[in-house]
């Protein structure tokens, strides 16, 4: 790179002074990385836009900037305020080596007088550097768990069994209705709440409830066994065929057998029906 192509290094910075030390282990003042276009301080952090050369060794970065501080403090009764961006702009300055001076806009004014930042020791540079990977990597997990979670569990809302009287079920909303956003399965034998669910298969998951029969069970209800005495804590189980097909399982004597009981997304008008309903109007069958 020519000198006149300077660019600080990535990594993170501290203020220097006697709390220089202590200020790096705490992750630092100043994180810069213009490879990634970021730049990032306290409780803010931008996207990198645009990097002018304004002379040797100095630049002036544009950059869209989340603040949390500053979105509060200019409007505490906005209700979007997490969303609000701000342009800023910083520049910056080669001091020497492992030094530079940094002088950053808030909201698009440039008040603040210049300050020196120095590079962190290199030991502390990978320690950060290993616990930001651990932690995207960590977050990626959760992404990627909870991403499958969604794709395995079936849509919320009314389904009904195939047959002559499909639509008849649906519109009295007499089969059953499923709601894992609710944390609810109800049927005409039970109404169960949810109380954990575990994806066995990217389409199955099985589900642990505590099921009670409806008030007024027909004769031929079934009573879902008890999640205390079943293996695993698993008392019901869903396979999804597609976005609008499932199998439902109910565990009797400890397993999940037979080939369950297939049912079928009902329509979208009812859909909105059940989900305009009152409250004190929601009995479902199974």
């Amino acid at each position: 790179m020519t000198a006149d192509k300077w660019r600080p290094k990535s990594g993170v910075y501290a203020e220097l002074g006697k709390n220089f030390q202590s200020s790096c282990n705490e992750s630092g003042d100043l994180t810069i990385d213009l490879g990634e276009k970021s730049i990032n301080g306290y409780e803010w952090g931008c996207k990198v836009t645009q990097v002018i050369d304004l002379a040797p060794g100095s630049l002036k970065v544009g950059m869209v900037c989340d603040d949390y501080n500053l979105a509060q403090n200019l409007n505490p009764r906005d209700p979007n305020w997490e969303n609000r961006q701000f342009n800023e702009v910083m520049f910056v300055k080669r001091i020497n080596d492992t030094t530079i001076s940094v002088q950053k806009s808030l909201n698009g004014k440039v008040k603040d007088p210049p300050w020196r930042a120095a590079y962190c020791p290199l030991e502390t540079q990978r320690a950060i550097a290993e616990a930001t990977l651990r932690a995207k990597l960590e977050a990626k997990r959760k992404a990627d768990q909870e991403r499958t979670l969604k794709e395995a569990h079936p849509r919320d809302g009314v389904y009904a069994a195939a047959g002559a009287d499909f639509e008849e079920r649906c519109t009295k909303f007499n089969d059953t209705v499923v709601a894992f956003s609710g944390k609810s399965i109800t049927t005409a034998s039970n109404i169960c709440k949810i109380e954990r669910t575990r994806v066995q298969l990217p389409d199955t998951v099985r589900v642990g409830a505590d099921c009670k029969l409806q008030p007024a069970p027909d004769r031929d209800a079934v009573t879902v066994q008890n999640v205390d005495t079943t293996p695993d804590r698993e008392n019901l189980m869903f396979k999804k065929i597609d976005d609008k097909t499932v199998i439902l399982w109910i565990i009797d004597n400890g397993r999940f057998t037979g080939d369950g009981r297939k049912l079928s997304y009902c329509s979208d008008q009812v859909q909105r029906a059940y989900g305009g309903r009152r409250p004190a109007d929601k009995q479902t069958r199974n």
